[in-house]
């Protein structure tokens, strides 16, 4: 193993899993990289210009729209909202307070645990994104064409389960690079 990761590195490969080497190249995974990049860069785009419709900021208009799939009938707690973002706790305090100011959310306590506040929709809210859905429905059908309904669900399976190791690959990518600076 010592004498492939030597040629690995000599080599300037960029992975060592033989899932994502094609004859010892990374070219296949470096395609498939920026083919990655070039659709995320898209959904931000995509994302901020639904926020300028709406008039809100990015994180703003991604919690308004979590807040109306998850809000039942009671409301959405924020360690709820904040674990499915993959955001903090306080982050999602600070912008539903803002989101309140701006009068698309309701803030009310939890009549169970009155320590803690349940998130819902006003009808501003609920009229706010009515208003962007058919638009939203024209761009993510456009931009989903290619999948069939089987490509789709293997599509959402292999996300959700990068999601948990995208987390764990930035916080390396942290301590490695952050390692390294001390050493220069």
């Amino acid at each position: 193993m010592i004498r492939r990761d030597a040629e690995l590195q000599e080599q300037g490969v960029t992975v060592s899993r033989d899932e994502l080497l094609d004859h010892g190249s990374d070219d296949g995974f470096r395609d498939m990289l920026h083919d990655m990049l070039s659709v995320f860069a898209g959904l931000e785009h995509m994302r901020d210009r639904f926020c300028t419709f709406l008039g809100l900021s990015g994180p703003q208009y991604t919690i308004l729209a979590a807040i109306r799939q998850f809000q039942g009938e009671k409301g959405v707690g924020v360690k709820e909202l904040a674990d499915h973002l993959g955001l903090s706790g306080a982050f999602i305090t600070i912008e539903t307070k803002r989101l309140a100011k701006l009068g698309v959310i309701h803030k009310k306590t939890n009549p169970a645990d009155q320590r803690r506040v349940n998130l819902t929709l006003t009808p501003r809210g609920v009229a706010l994104l009515l208003q962007l859905a058919p638009l939203q429905r024209e761009v993510n059908d456009t931009l989903f064409e290619p999948l069939s309904a089987q490509d789709f669900r293997l599509l959402c399976k292999i996300m959700r389960r990068m999601r948990a190791s995208a987390g764990r690959a930035a916080t390396l990518a942290d301590y490695l690079l952050d390692d390294g600076k001390d050493e220069k």
